[in-house]
């Protein structure tokens, strides 16, 4: 690899290439060129160490390398680009020099801490663990090294980090209550009744809130304080330390070098939870009607928008339990419904036998 050689030596081994193709001698004859400590480089990939170093791709949704003494970063690619399955999955080359081999993998792994990767998953974790691993560093190894070492490494399956989802829910909770407060009427007089906040007469109450972490599904608590949602995932709360980066559907969430991808089940624009068996669309819990898309004897198929119901300062779209014809509306746009209310009823069509 020649930023390895460069490193050592000091050359810029491309310019020679340069000028042997225009007829010039090397610069140096062997004997003389220089060689000065020792040079590691990592190759950071977009792949899954934890499923079998599989290539991973998607949008970068931010990279950021950390640059300091003996620090060389080569890459081609930068935030906002796509890792396409078409070509080699590298994202750089990170290379660290310094006195000594050890000292360079100190440096390396450092490099590799301080180093920010969202979006597809990287080796990014399990390159810094490879470089503290003390066989590794004293040589000691062969072609089964890594098989041997995959859990020590962080390679294996991690279950999810409680911290790590309230942290992303934190996040996109926030996200989402500035966005509903940007589409709010500004010449609307302000009234303590329009704030879906959860507060009620009785106290704080905390509600189960559905959502999706790397594509598995989970529960978190989350009530709000007047210092916004607080959220726990088995008896957890969100990490201060954590990274979260905004994605196109949700958070990545980055603490102690691994990424969780976090996403509120709530905003897939479809909750069918809140239905009964003879067509009755309900209020997810207490809150304020944004919206009703049909009007009564409007025909609907499964899975349609009809309704959509702010709550908790997050707005929760209500879908058709099945194709049938709207027979009542029971509630208004702007009105404050209570958990369980009734908002529409559809009469469903009975499917027709062969």
């Amino acid at each position: 690899e020649h930023p390895v050689t460069e490193s050592v030596t000091g050359q810029d081994l491309v310019e020679w290439q340069f000028r042997v193709a225009a007829g010039e001698e090397l610069p140096l004859k062997q004997d003389k060129v220089p060689l000065l400590g020792h040079a590691v480089e990592a190759r950071l990939y977009a792949e899954d160490p934890e499923h079998g170093f599989l290539p991973s791709t998607g949008k970068l949704a931010a990279l950021e390398f950390h640059h300091g003494d003996g620090i060389r970063i080569d890459t081609g690619v930068e935030a906002g680009g796509e890792v396409s399955p078409y070509y080699d999955p590298m994202i750089a080359k990170v290379i660290a020099h310094a006195p000594t081999r050890e000292k360079a993998l100190d440096r390396l792994a450092d490099t590799l801490d301080r180093t920010l990767v969202a979006g597809p998953r990287t080796n990014l974790a399990f390159l810094a663990g490879l470089c503290r691993a003390w066989d590794f560093r004293a040589g000691d190894f062969d072609t089964g090294f890594i098989d041997r070492n995959l859990d020590a490494m962080g390679a294996v399956p991690q279950k999810p980090d409680p911290a790590v989802i309230a942290s992303g829910v934190t996040h996109l909770l926030k996200r989402e209550e500035m966005r509903v407060a940007a589409r709010r009427d500004p010449d609307m007089p302000a009234s303590p009744w329009d704030a879906a906040d959860g507060f009620q007469l009785s106290g704080r109450r905390d509600i189960a809130m559905p959502v999706v972490a790397d594509g598995k599904n989970a529960h978190v608590r989350v009530a709000y304080g007047t210092s916004g949602p607080l959220v726990q995932m088995d008896g957890s709360a969100a990490d201060p330390a954590a990274r979260v980066i905004e994605g196109d559907e949700g958070a990545f969430v980055l603490r102690k070098g691994r990424q969780t991808a976090v996403r509120l089940a709530n905003f897939e624009n479809i909750d069918a939870e809140h239905q009964d068996g003879d067509g009755t669309v309900r209020a997810p819990m207490h809150g304020k009607v944004l919206a009703l898309l049909v009007e009564k004897g409007a025909s609907v198929h499964k899975g349609q928008r009809v309704a959509v119901v702010e709550a908790m300062k997050m707005e929760h779209a209500l879908v058709a339990p099945g194709d049938g014809i709207v027979a009542e509306i029971a509630a208004k746009v702007g009105a404050q419904v209570a958990e369980g209310a009734k908002l529409l009823t559809i009469t469903i069509e009975e499917k027709k036998e062969d």
